[in-house]
This record gives structure tokens, sequence and C-alpha cells, in this order.
């Protein structure tokens, strides 16, 4: 029971995300050997899986708080479309696993009292230090699908604008440097005091058949109103959906 505690709960996420991937591709693949007319019942309501690799950052930044280009991150959402206008319009609620790390020249440090945690930036002239905060979330999102003149072959011009909410799986402060005394050091710091533990914003897409560009604007801060700094996320990338 002790290894099965310690599997962190984002992998458990991944993993049900995929079984469940896994069983749409297989339902897709049994359709296809049905006569045409069973199979366009089926395909009248589907369902779509979106991988999004994602660069993310932080906008209402605190002073002297700086942010790093290369901050990778994740979505993984598996939707279920219902068609509005054939063809044309559609309405697309799904679940989805969501991770974003964002690379910062901060230390946390939490005050009690009073309950509120603080970024401290670090001086740009210290070497070898490295260090970033990554967190994951169980997401909903919803998104209203809109093709331009589509194909026999499913091949158009698409977007979705859409709303995104999520709650907070697991999340970690992560310091790589060195100590007073130059000797290398590793910190890691599992759930970070009052980080938001539901977050909201608005969420696009737009591309071209499977492949296109994603965005996420974050309406809710990072941390909870007066318990941190008012630091908004947002995340954007590349989309694309394998089946």
């Amino acid at each position: 029971m002790e290894n099965f505690k310690t599997i962190p709960k984002g992998f458990c996420a991944i993993i049900f995300f995929l079984v469940i991937s896994i069983s749409c591709y297989s339902q897709d693949s049994i359709a296809n050997i049905n006569p045409p007319g069973v199979y366009g019942v089926l395909k009248a309501q589907r369902s779509f899986i979106f991988i999004d690799v994602t660069q993310n950052t932080w906008f209402d930044l605190p002073d002297d708080v700086k942010t790093k280009f290369i901050g990778g991150g994740f979505n993984f959402s598996l939707f279920y479309e219902i068609p509005l206008v054939k063809n044309v319009l559609g309405f697309a609620p799904g679940i989805g696993f969501s991770n974003a790390t964002v690379k910062a020249n901060v230390f946390v440090s939490y005050n009690q009292p009073p309950d509120s945690t603080l970024l401290i930036p670090y001086r740009d002239t210290i070497e070898n230090m490295k260090t970033k905060i990554s967190t994951s979330y169980f997401d909903i999102p919803v998104e209203f699908r809109i093709r331009i003149k589509p194909d026999q072959r499913g091949k158009n011009f698409w977007f979705a604008p859409g709303f995104r909410a999520g709650f907070l799986l697991s999340d970690f402060w992560k310091f790589k440097g060195d100590d007073l005394l130059g000797n290398p050091l590793k910190l890691k710091e599992y759930e970070i005091a009052n980080l938001q533990k539901f977050r909201y914003g608005v969420s696009f897409r737009a591309g071209y058949y499977k492949f296109g560009v994603y965005a996420f604007y974050s309406l809710s801060t990072l941390f909870e109103k007066d318990k941190g700094p008012g630091i908004t996320p947002f995340s954007g990338g590349i989309t694309f959906t394998p089946f």
C-alpha cells in the first residue's frame, strides 16, 4: 500500500485519460466495419482528443520578478462534440489534464502570521541557479467549434473559442543551484501554500485539419486573494488531434 500511495496524482490522471482515449479510438475502429448507415449515425456525434504543447508565463508580476521564455507544459483533453449546425458549428464539452511549468527568479516563502505566500526574487548575477513552479489540474473545458467550408475528407479551417475550469491536483517549487559554500544543492517543495484550488479562464484554438494554435488566459489568479501575489497565468502553444 505504501508504494501505491507514492504514485503522483497527475500520473494517475494521465493513465485515466489514456484508457478513455484508447476506448474511444477502438469504438471508431469498430464503426468502420459497420454498414455506412450505422457508421453515419455513430459519426454524427464524435469524440475528439486534443493535445496541446504549451509555453507558459505570468502577467501582473511583483516587482523584480522575471519569468524565462522557456517554461513548458501540456494539456490532454477529450471532447464530445454535439453538432448544432451540420458540418459548420458544434458544441464540445470535455474533460482534461493539464500541466504548466513557469521558470522564474524566485524563492517561495510562507509567512505565518499573516497567512501569506511571498515570491522573493534573487539577483540575476547569481550563477548556476534555476527555479521553477509547476502546477497540474483536472480540467473541465467547453468549446464551440466553427468550421469554414469543410470538404468531403473533413479538411477545413476551424476555430474554437471556449472556457476552461480546473481543480488543482498537484504542485511544486523546485530549486537547483549552489549553496553558500559553492556545493550543488537541490530542493523540491510540494503543496505550495495558498495556491488557488480552483481556476478558470477563457481559451481559444484555431487551425487547419488536425493542427493549430492554442491559448489560455486565466481569469483567476495563481494565488488566493490577499494571500499571495496577484499573478495571472497565461499559456500559448500548438495543438493537434491524433485521430
